[in-house]
């Protein structure tokens, strides 16, 4: 039986609350069970992402990465790891459920423009007809509009006698509002950037945070004071903690309790979405986020009843081993191109999973009569990576790497006589370069770097390894802090074909 692996559901012990985000659970839930019966479904939530990479997933296996508002640099760390399930599962199906976009940085913007150009086997769904155009008009991967899952939910309709208007407003940070206070943090927002970046905190969420509790407080006096007949009430966060065992009385409890109400005014996409589905009328507060997934008025059914259509269509050839080699193919060379030397990098900490995937593949680096004799350790304490960095260069001693993998070769291992020596240089450089891409494939950012004798000497009793070990190079590795030009001077017709006559004709003539 095929498999069908959901993935980065938000986790139940987290604290989520978000009767909208458990709303769109519910519905995938709902959704895969009525039309994908013939596949074997398994459920991973985002805590549990190291057992999915673990999964043992075959040709033919979808993957359903879960839907959520944050597609783009606003959520930055699971955005992370949607580019590595990406870029794990070349040759499967990856469709992104229904989401939300949102770039705070035209760097990141740019960025994601390239990983995504070379990925024919994923299918990106945007639940904003805006959002699909232009990621459609900017990313060569398939991106396609469809609606949210939470419209898939079917909540029974009642006569009661609706009365007075529901404001359904958000308390935290992703709020619409903006006031007084607001307006004034946004005309300071340059000196606030500069000011934390010395204090080394981000000043600015801080003070828009506050602001909008305070521009919120204003709101809600105001409208206490001149609508006797409004509720005021955010029910898209639940009370009680919600679990798989109430998730589904807890969505429905709301949807019924929309319909008491004449009218909603809200600021959350899915307070339209629960509006819309409970048929009522319903004034989204404009912003950012609300603006961009606005609830367009069209039929929901035809689009989840084409849904597996709208899956195959355009990648049904893909089966086709040639074509996935093809594809395979096409991103390697992709990756090589985009690789760059960068020497400065940002404090953010790698996770451990990706350096030792970066390991995993030097470790796999093809090695001289299979002698197994590279060697990796990893500096991962600040102070040993700046005393490192002292026998290295300039560069490294002013912008400390988050990382260094220090490579050696170990003698003992094989017998190196003559020009068998070669071979220390050789199986190192191998499984460096093996390294380099993985890590440019997880999104993080490198640097070579080469030590003479006396350096390594140095290094050596910094970091203690047996006297049979010999110390050829380090990587540096980190997110970049640093703009990195794609240009290259290794574009244009820089292959030049020569013909030589063959040594066994050589030799006859002679």
């Amino acid at each position: 039986m095929k498999q069908l692996f959901w993935v980065g559901c938000l986790d139940n012990d987290a604290g989520l609350r978000s009767v909208g985000d458990q709303a769109q659970i519910l519905a995938v839930e709902h959704f895969l069970q009525d039309h994908f019966s013939d596949y074997e479904v398994k459920r991973f939530y985002r805590s549990q992402i190291s057992d999915f990479f673990k999964c043992d997933i075959h040709p033919g296996d979808l993957i359903f990465i879960h839907s959520s508002g944050d597609f783009g640099d606003l959520y930055p760390e699971w955005h992370k790891i949607r580019k590595q399930i990406v870029t794990k599962f070349l040759l499967n199906l990856v469709v992104q459920l229904p989401v939300s976009v949102l770039y705070q940085s035209a760097a990141s913007f740019e960025e994601d423009k390239i990983f995504f150009s070379d990925k024919k086997n994923f299918l990106l769904l945007c639940r904003s007809e805006n959002d699909a155009t232009m990621l459609s008009n900017n990313f060569a991967c398939r991106v396609e509009f469809f609606p949210d899952f939470a419209f898939y939910l079917k909540p029974e309709l009642r006569n009661y006698q609706r009365e007075g208007v529901l404001f359904v407003l958000r308390k935290d940070w992703e709020s619409s509002l903006q006031s007084e206070f607001s307006l004034a943090v946004n005309r300071v927002e340059k000196p606030l950037r500069v000011l934390g970046r010395i204090l080394g905190k981000d000043l600015l969420i801080v003070a828009r945070s506050f602001a909008k509790k305070l521009d919120r407080r204003i709101l809600v006096d105001f409208i206490k004071k001149n609508f006797k007949d409004a509720t005021i009430k955010d029910v898209q966060v639940s009370v009680l903690p919600i679990s798989d065992a109430n998730r589904q009385k807890i969505v429905f409890d709301v949807l019924d309790f929309y319909q008491h109400f004449k009218l909603v005014i809200t600021d959350r996409f899915h307070g339209l979405v629960f509006a819309t589905l409970t048929n009522t009328p319903a004034i989204p507060v404009k912003g950012k986020i609300i603006e961009k997934t606005a609830v367009p008025n069209f039929d929901y059914n035809k689009y989840f009843n084409a849904f597996r259509s709208i899956l195959f269509t355009k990648v049904k050839n893909k089966t086709e081993s040639k074509m996935l080699s093809v594809d395979k193919a096409d991103y390697v060379l992709n990756l090589i191109k985009s690789r760059r030397s960068i020497r400065k990098w940002k404090t953010q900490k790698v996770p451990e999973n990706d350096i030792q995937a970066v390991l995993e593949a030097g470790i796999w680096a093809p090695n001289a009569c299979s002698s197994q004799a590279t060697r990796f350790r990893v500096a991962f304490d600040p102070p040993l990576i700046r005393q490192v960095c002292q026998f290295t260069s300039p560069w490294f001693r002013r912008n400390l790497p988050n990382k260094i993998i220090l490579v050696y070769y170990d003698t003992s291992k094989f017998s190196l006589n003559g020009w068998m020596q070669r071979f220390i240089w050789q199986d190192t450089a191998c499984a460096m370069m093996n390294m380099m891409l993985m890590a440019e494939a997880l999104g993080l950012k490198t640097c070579w770097a080469s030590v003479n004798p006396e350096e390594a000497k140095q290094i050596k009793r910094l970091v203690r390894v047996p006297e049979s070990y010999i110390l050829t190079c380090m990587l540096l590795l980190g997110f970049s802090d640093q703009k990195v030009s794609l240009d290259s001077m290794h574009q244009g017709n820089i292959i030049r074909r020569r013909e030589y006559t063959a040594y066994s004709e050589t030799a006859k003539r002679i």
